[in-house]
């Protein structure tokens, strides 16, 4: 099968899983919405055509390989405004002339405080596969990508990365391989799988190396006031970190140049 083969790296990235809240806990890749969103920047166009006419349509497929060389804690400070806080701010402003204090006005606040940590990956290297229903998107992606209209990012806008390389080729299916650092659409508790244990050497923890299932969005419904948007289908994914896995019931996709194999999706 015919693949954009695409060499990235970022600095600081972040691809917030789904189910934590006030601390958000980053995936390990990012999923195919984020990696349509970079797609979206470099041709200029909205979230929603991204959605609408990537996503929805299946428009392209991608696989992808990688790992961060470490990780850090971003802390926010963050402004919730509710019902209750908005009513009493009112209320408290139209009566203000009962304030004797300038300061016991202005510590009146119609939010309140939060605090939330945000877990980033430091120093990125990602291995990305894409390839298209129309072959006429292969070379409107790679020229996009080499020239993109809106700055490149994986996760939020200020997370950038940079396109170290950009190859066409050629990559042939291959069975029993054993899948590193990886992501594909499956569930553990569906599939049979074999792990190699022998290569666990210099692994500190390795329950946090098992293969982990999330559910993750795969298209969402922009609705049409400011840029709110709901999730609307989902898929189960499997992550796979250094620990290598075999799924007894798969094949993969395997690069003879790198040596790597992944799943598409």
């Amino acid at each position: 099968m015919k693949f954009l083969r695409i060499k990235l790296v970022g600095c600081l990235n972040s691809f917030r899983q789904p189910d934590f809240q006030t601390y958000h806990k980053t995936l390990p890749l990012p999923p195919k919405t984020t990696v349509g969103g970079m797609l979206g920047a470099a041709l200029g166009i909205s979230p929603k055509e991204v959605n609408d006419e990537w996503l929805e349509k299946q428009r392209f497929l991608m696989g992808i390989v990688g790992k961060a060389n470490g990780k850090a804690n971003d802390l926010w400070q963050i402004r919730k405004y509710e019902s209750k806080q908005l009513a009493s701010y009112k209320k408290f402003r139209d009566d203000v002339e009962k304030c004797t204090l300038k300061h016991e006005y202005e510590a009146i606040t119609p939010y309140k405080t939060a605090v939330i940590v945000r877990e980033l990956l430091f120093a990125s290297e990602y291995v990305l596969y894409l390839t298209f229903q129309d072959d006429k998107d292969f070379p409107l992606i790679r020229e996009h990508l080499d020239k993109p209209i809106w700055a490149l990012s994986l996760g939020r806008e200020d997370e950038l990365i940079r396109i170290e390389e950009i190859k066409l080729l050629e990559v042939e299916e291959k069975e029993g391989v054993f899948l590193q650092n990886t992501v594909f659409p499956a569930n553990t508790n569906d599939e049979k799988y074999t792990i190699d244990l022998s290569q666990q050497i210099g692994m500190s923890n390795l329950l946090s190396e098992a293969p982990k299932s999330v559910k993750l969005p795969m298209s969402f419904i922009h609705k049409k006031t400011g840029e709110t948007r709901e999730a609307n289908t989902f898929q189960d994914f499997i992550f796979v970190s250094q620990l290598p896995i075999k799924f007894n019931s798969r094949n993969a996709y395997w690069d003879n140049e790198l040596n790597i194999g992944f799943q598409i999706f």
